[in-house]
């Protein structure tokens, strides 16, 4: 299935008239749009064809909240938007070229970065194949146990690739993996993409720049001006296999952690002991990686692929998972157990958001935010 296939065509109100139309030209005709994909906070996505006639993927800087389109031309919403849509383009074309160094066969290709219509664009390869969440949906197409080990090493290079490169993705997801037609994984949609150095930008419109997909992403990508680094990147990407192990993904990380700061229990069920197809280191490091607290998680991913790629000791041999950077030691059992804090103010559960951009948190949220924040912290 190509990859115009294996995304939704949406066909909303919401989208309707922002999108650019089919057989509009970019960079004086070097690219011309074949058709609409998808749009997100940040973006809008659209299969194109080059001027070899080669298919390709074109991402476009559109932050619907705060630019509008008139034609073809993308203009700030109001004049008092007129600096943040400056400060986001820049931003885009400044990731977009960083990711476009990133070379790797288990992350999707960037062509050219170039400005035009007033805005930023990406020209990316066009991948033929499924998403995780549609290969998990069809059970012809289902990853066996050994499948799965292999797709999570894969992926765990490529993402170490990327934190070398002082970058992390922020939004690794199974609709944002897919599968080639040699089943090898594909990491896209570099969106929500930041330098670690940018990864907490000040700025109002930047800092919406964030997606959360519930059972996906960690509870620090639900709080604004939270830190984000690499072990935010693993969290996602534990979850991703968690789905792929358990049928059904982790608790919501926003829920958990006020679980863990009211000092109930963490209602997530880890994977070790519960699964025999694999062996219980590897179910042990998607569980660590799955801690609430950024500190309790594998901190690196070349940790973790050491984790899970070492011999497999014999049976009654002591399991021990190699400490965090954090300085927190590691327990010698292959199951981490549900995290628990002090007692604490009892936060007020807030509704969490489902793939779209966080808002700010004011007024009383802001004070379950500086609560929950020095629990993060400790």
């Amino acid at each position: 299935m190509s990859l115009i296939q294996h995304i939704e065509i949406h066909d909303d109100t919401d989208s309707a008239g922002d999108e650019l139309k089919p057989g509009s030209q970019l960079l004086h005709g070097q690219y011309t749009i074949e058709r609409y994909l998808s749009a997100g906070g940040f973006g809008i996505t659209y299969l194109a064809r080059d001027s070899l006639e080669r298919r390709v993927v074109i991402k476009e800087c559109f932050l619907s909240s705060i630019c509008r389109r008139s034609h073809a031309v993308v203009y700030p919403r109001s004049r008092a938007y007129s600096k943040e849509m400056a400060a986001v383009v820049s931003l885009f074309l400044r990731e977009a070229r960083s990711l476009a160094k990133l070379v790797h066969p288990n992350i999707v290709g960037v062509h050219e970065v170039f400005e035009d219509n007033g805005t930023a664009y990406m020209a990316l390869d066009f991948v033929t194949g499924r998403d995780l969440q549609e290969v998990m949906a069809d059970p012809a197409t289902a990853l066996s146990p050994t499948e799965i080990r292999s797709v999570l090493i894969k992926l765990l290079d490529a993402v170490q690739f990327i934190h070398d490169r002082g970058m992390l993705h922020r939004d690794i997801s199974p609709d944002n993996v897919l599968l080639d037609a040699n089943r090898n994984p594909i990491l896209i949609d570099f969106g929500a993409a930041h330098d670690q150095d940018n990864a907490n930008p000040a700025s109002p419109a930047l800092s919406t720049l964030r997606v959360v997909k519930d059972g996906y992403s960690p509870q620090e990508l639900y709080v604004v001006g939270s830190e984000n680094g690499p072990w935010s990147d693993l969290y996602a990407l534990a979850a991703t296999i968690y789905r792929l192990v358990a049928g059904e993904p982790p608790p919501n990380g926003q829920l958990r952690l006020a679980a863990v700061a009211g000092a109930t229990n963490d209602p997530y069920v880890p994977l070790a002991g519960r699964f025999p197809a694999y062996d219980e280191p590897f179910l042990a490091a998607i569980d660590k990686s799955l801690q609430v607290l950024p500190k309790n998680r594998i901190q690196t991913a070349r940790d973790w692929r050491e984790m899970i790629t070492a011999p497999v000791p014999k049976t009654g041999s002591v399991v021990e998972l190699p400490p965090s950077k954090a300085g927190v030691k590691s327990a010698k059992q292959a199951a981490p157990q549900p995290e628990r804090v002090a007692p604490a103010a009892k936060p007020a559960t807030a509704k969490a958001p489902t793939m779209q951009p966080v808002p700010f948190l004011m007024g009383g949220a802001a004070a379950m935010v500086a609560v929950l924040g020095l629990l993060v912290l400790t």
